[in-house]
């Protein structure tokens, strides 16, 4: 039964000639799935859905106005630097697909789903690394990148994400895009591919820490995961946990901050202890 989901939506899939002969529909699925989980999480932070008690901090509050200010910029530079780019690929050198693809499996889907965010993670920590080279280059880069955490005063908000700089906007897409060369996916496996990991990176910049996010489901999650705790001390701190997913690579470069022996000092402060849950 489940093989033949998987088949009928491959099959389905591939008979959609606007969506195999052009790139940019895939990219306008993946903009509307970005406003989609931007709304979700606005309509939580205005009280219009329930889980606001496990905001991390309560502290700040963000009115309608400016979430509709920051979600509309957002969208335009999604537009300005990722649709009219790859407008203007598809129109000079994209060429229709010809490949012959095999329905994928289950568990195809879900290794190539996870690979693509450690991928990304390896690209996006590289890149940190590479514009530390100079001092000169970081300065040009932080500078930017400035303007995406003043936008959120140091916190994160799903509505910010595409908030940052012209460079930051352009890296972004250009990370998305390599991260899929390596893996070779299937129509179907690069959408689902995609979906996922645009929530799992809106549920990251989200700065709520709910209990069914993947970092809370064990410690073995925690040590493993960024989440959208250790996203947060990013935006603390600056120059720890840089990569947006897993934290191993922050390890070894010596940006990993722990967020599991953190000791709160503000009030307002909210962290959810799944291992403190369990022994009591």
């Amino acid at each position: 039964m489940s093989s033949s989901i998987l088949e009928y939506a491959h099959t389905k899939l591939l008979e959609q000639e606007w969506y195999m002969n052009h790139i940019i529909p895939e990219h306008l699925i993946r903009i509307y799935w970005c406003l989609i989980l931007m709304c979700i999480y606005a309509l939580i932070e205005l009280d219009y859905l329930p889980g606001k008690k496990w905001k991390i901090r309560k502290d700040l509050q963000t009115s309608s106005k400016e979430i509709l200010y920051y979600m509309k910029s957002s969208l335009m530079n999604m537009i300005k630097w990722h649709i009219l780019p790859l407008v203007f690929y598809e129109i000079f050198f994209y060429r229709p697909n010809v490949h012959f693809y095999v329905t994928p499996t289950w568990w195809t889907l879900l290794w190539k789903s996870v690979a693509y965010t450690f991928i990304f993670d390896i690209l996006t920590h590289l890149f940190h690394h590479i514009t530390h080279l100079h001092p000169r280059i970081a300065s040009f880069f932080y500078r930017s990148h400035a303007i995406h955490h003043a936008s959120c005063g140091r916190y994160i908000y799903p509505w910010n994400g595409f908030y940052g700089s012209k460079l930051e906007a352009f890296a972004g897409l250009i990370f998305f895009l390599t991260a899929m060369i390596p893996l070779q996916m299937d129509p179907l496996t690069r959408l689902v591919s995609i979906l996922f990991i645009h929530f799992v990176a809106t549920n990251i910049h989200s700065g709520y820490d709910f209990p069914w996010m993947f970092h809370n489901w064990s410690r073995l999650g925690r040590l493993t995961w960024h989440g959208s705790i250790g996203h947060y001390f990013h935006h603390q701190l600056g120059r720890k946990n840089v990569s947006t997913f897993w934290t191993f690579l922050d390890r070894l470069s010596g940006t990993y901050y722990d967020s599991t022996c953190h000791v709160s000092t503000n009030p307002n402060e909210f962290i959810y202890r799944r291992d403190t849950a369990l022994i009591r």
